[in-house]
Parts: structure tokens; C-alpha cells; sequence
């Protein structure tokens, strides 16, 4: 995702009639979207739709005919794993190989992980407005991000209502590059709110100072550079501006040491990638590589310490 806020705006009534479908398909859908699109009986691929890319998040409002949008295992090999929370007009209709069939009332959230397979359709897209989050930025906020249930979130509740409008209000508006942090933050910390988050995550959203943005913003700082074997609280410090000094302290505070975090969420994403098999092709020494992990007998020590088996066990489909 970008790091700058920017905004993309799109109508079909301005592609020519003979490229429309295809313009839509290819550079809307798989392109931006990441999405396969398909109109429904038989009618036109018709939306016209604006999306601000924020740090971590981008939000996208507009109209939409009557279509349906797939995340195909073919489109899953570019490993992306957002999570897009999406409202439409005349509410969606959500199917996955992992859940029963979901429909959301009209105008009701659906959220829609992009590291699995999915069809969802609509009838009824007189307005839609969606709020999509790199998985880093809710990490920090969530501990199982990857188990919410498509309708995870009660549309009558205050926190539903309220991420509803913050979205839907830096959705129809530019926002300065001063500004966009801090609204991507909230729009994280609503989510959180909406989905129930736990008791010490409803304590930041009610009251975020600057030690817990700091400390968000060396977690999110951790996930994008994983894949950095020299990662530390020296490469951090300087990457942030903060003191190494302190950012060991705020750890401490957790009850968790730097090296240990970084440790952990590095199992924590080989693990992630064992248990799929959009992974089953790379090789085991690979996928620890590109996590950071390049001593062989530390990786394979510490993963069989936190899951009690080994990674081709993991792999072979014997986790617990």
C-alpha cells in the first residue's frame, strides 16, 4: 500500500463502449482491486468510484451496477493479505469455501480477507463504500485478524455506526499528507472497535497517546521489515527517530523484550505460510529466508519450541 495519500478516481462513462469491459476488468479489477469482476444478468460492467490511499489503509466510495467481485486462487499468488471491509446499497451476498454462504442487510459491512478465495455479489449498488487495511496496520490491534467471520461486525452498533461515517467522511474528501496518519489510524482503531476488540485495545482507541502511537508505528515498522535480517532496535530507532534506549523500554513495559517480538512474528508469518497452500511449492529454508531467519538451526530450534513440531509437520497438515 502507499505511503502517501492519493487519490484515484474512475468512471466507466469515460472509457469508449467497445474497451469499457475489458478497461474494467483488467485495470480496475486486477489491477487495482486485485479482484476478478463480472457483471450480473447479463448487464453492463458500469461503476464510477474514489479511492484515497492513506499510510496503511485506503477507503474508496461510489456506484456500482448489479456485479460480483472474485479473489481467485489464481489472483492469491500475489500473496497479498488485506483485509477490506465493504457496505453497499442493497447489502452482499458472501461466498466461502471456509464459511456458510453470508448475507449482509442492506447496507450491513462485510469483511473480505484477501489471502483466501471468495465470491461475493450485489444487486444493488446504488452507493457502496469500502475501507481496505494492510495487514500490518491492524496487527498491532487485533490478535487473530485472520478468523473474523464475514459479518463480524453488528451494523447497530455505536462503534459500526461511527466507522461507518469516519470512513464514508475521508472517503468523499482530500485529505493533506499532515492529516492522513492520523486518519488511517482512527479508521484502524474504529475497526478494531467494531469487531469487538479486547479490553486493552479499547483502551488505546478510547485513549491514544503518544507512547501507544509510537508504539504502533514500531510494530507496523517491524512487519515491513521482517525480511531484514539485521533488524533491531537500532535499525528501528533510526528508521523512526527514536532512541534505541527507548524503544527497548516500551517493549519492556509489555512484558516482551525487542528481539523476542520480532522473533515471534517472524514464526508467527512462516507459520502462516506452511499452513497454506499457496506456499506448498517453496521450500521450507526459503520461506524462513525471506522472514529474516537465516541461521537453519535457530529457525528450526525455535519453531518446534513455540509449536511443539516441526515445520515440514506443520506443512504436512499435523498442526494442532
Amino acid at each position: 500500500m502507499a505511503d502517501q495519500d492519493t487519490i484515484i478516481v474512475l468512471s466507466t462513462d469515460a472509457i469508449a463502449a467497445r474497451e469499457r469491459e475489458a478497461a474494467v476488468r483488467e485495470f480496475y479489477g486486477r489491477i487495482c482491486m486485485r479482484l476478478d469482476l463480472a457483471p450480473l444478468e447479463r448487464g453492463e460492467l458500469r461503476l464510477s468510484a474514489s479511492t484515497t490511499i492513506l499510510p496503511g489503509v485506503s477507503v474508496a466510495h461510489g456506484q456500482v451496477a448489479p456485479m460480483a467481485w472474485e479473489r481467485t486462487a489464481a489472483l492469491q499468488q500475489d500473496a497479498n493479505d488485506d483485509l477490506v471491509v465493504s457496505w453497499i446499497a442493497g447489502g452482499w451476498r458472501f461466498d466461502t469455501a471456509r464459511h456458510e454462504a453470508v448475507e449482509t442487510s442492506p447496507g450491513a459491512p462485510c469483511i473480505m480477507p484477501m489471502d483466501r478465495s471468495w465470491r461475493a455479489r450485489a444487486q444493488n449498488g446504488d452507493w457502496t463504500i469500502c475501507a481496505r487495511f494492510a495487514r500490518s496496520t491492524l496487527t498491532p490491534l487485533l490478535r487473530h485478524v485472520g478468523d473474523l467471520r464475514p459479518d463480524a461486525i453488528n451494523p447497530g452498533t455505536p462503534e459500526a455506526r461511527l466507522l461507518l461515517a469516519y470512513v464514508e467522511a475521508v472517503a468523499g474528501g482530500a485529505i493533506g499528507p499532515g492529516l492522513a496518519p492520523l486518519a488511517a489510524q482512527h479508521i484502524a482503531d474504529l475497526f478494531a472497535a467494531a469487531v469487538g476488540a479486547n479490553r486493552e485495545v479499547d483502551q488505546v482507541v478510547a485513549g491514544r497517546g503518544v507512547r501507544t502511537a509510537r508504539m504502533h508505528a514500531i510494530k507496523r515498522y517491524i512487519e515491513e521489515n521482517l525480511h531484514r535480517a539485521r533488524l533491531s532496535a537500532e535499525t528501528a530507532g533510526r528508521g523512526l527517530g527514536l532512541s534505541p534506549r527507548y524503544i527497548r523500554r516500551l517493549f519492556a513495559e509489555e512484558g516482551q523484550g525487542f528481539s523476542d517480538y520480532v522473533m515471534q512474528r517472524r514464526l508467527e508469518r512462516v507459520h502462516r505460510q506452511l499452513a497454506s497452500p499457496l506456499f506448498s511449492a517453496r521450500p521450507i529454508a526459503d520461506l524462513a529466508f525471506e522472514a529474516g531467519l537465516v541461521e537453519p538451526s535457530t529457525f528450526y530450534r525455535q519453531f518446534r519450541s513455540r509449536y511443539g513440531m516441526t515445520p515440514s509437520e506443520v506443512r504436512a497438515g499435523r498442526a494442532p
